[in-house]
């Protein structure tokens, strides 16, 4: 990769750009909320539940959040938390940035680490399947 942030490989005729494109996700928000309507989506056709449209969870359509800690002391440690709505830019709806500057934002600080330390521990809740698990959303 190039400062340009184009990305080369040698081939048979020498140096070839290559073409990178934007990738689904494998985890996070947006990989557990695709899977839950695919999941969704299964159930439906096993049980005979068919729809002329089946359901659907576009990435121009679903907004994620990500909190990255940033020290793990109880009362000093900080986190950077950032959201973003749009995931896949939207230049049509959004001209400016593609993306909506009202669910758009980050900021470092210990609120991201409290809401980092809530999340982890509901998620090992939701992951042991005890009494609600359910509730707790993606």
């Amino acid at each position: 990769m190039d400062c340009s942030g184009q990305v080369y490989q040698h081939g048979t005729r020498g140096l070839v750009r290559l073409p990178v494109g934007a990738a689904p996700p494998r985890t996070g928000m947006p990989s557990a909320i695709i899977g839950r309507v695919v999941a969704n989506n299964i159930a439906d056709q096993v049980l005979g539940r068919t729809r002329r449209q089946p359901k659907t969870a576009s990435m121009a359509n679903l907004g994620a959040a990500c909190v990255a800690s940033a020290g793990a002391n109880w009362w000093s440690g900080t986190a950077a938390s950032m959201t973003m709505y749009p995931i896949v830019p939207d230049f049509q709806r959004f001209p400016e940035y593609g993306r909506d500057l009202k669910f758009t934002f980050g900021d470092i600080g210990s609120a991201g680490h409290w809401i980092k330390k809530i999340l982890h521990y509901m998620f090992i809740y939701k992951a042991r399947a005890l009494p609600f698990w359910w509730l707790i959303p993606e």
